[in-house]
């Protein structure tokens, strides 16, 4: 029968998910090695080592796994997300000479 033969888009959609995810931890970690470069070449504070705390709370996405409740493990993400946003508008201003 060819209704015996549905793929299962959910699974598919859930990888896609976690993969998407995973893409914006690492340029997060990405932007935070940059702080640390610019930190260490002209002894600006930047925070860098917030990045990681953005990229684990942007992570978040594989609490799924363990916790059930969907809004609270959005509200994770969408933490990390706001804390990377922020960091990253702190670190093009110190890096524009624009604080």
């Amino acid at each position: 029968m060819v209704g015996d033969c549905i793929p299962d888009y959910f699974l598919l959609t859930q990888i896609l998910h976690f993969y998407t995810w995973i893409l914006v931890s690492l340029l997060i970690i990405i932007t935070g090695t940059i702080g640390f470069f610019y930190q260490k070449k002209f002894n600006i504070k930047t925070n860098y080592y917030m990045f990681i705390l953005a990229a684990f709370l942007t992570l978040g996405e594989f609490l799924h796994i363990f916790v059930v409740e969907y809004v609270w493990v959005e509200f994770i993400e969408m933490s990390g997300v706001l804390l990377a946003a922020f960091l990253t508008l702190r670190l093009y201003k110190a890096m524009t000479g624009a604080m």
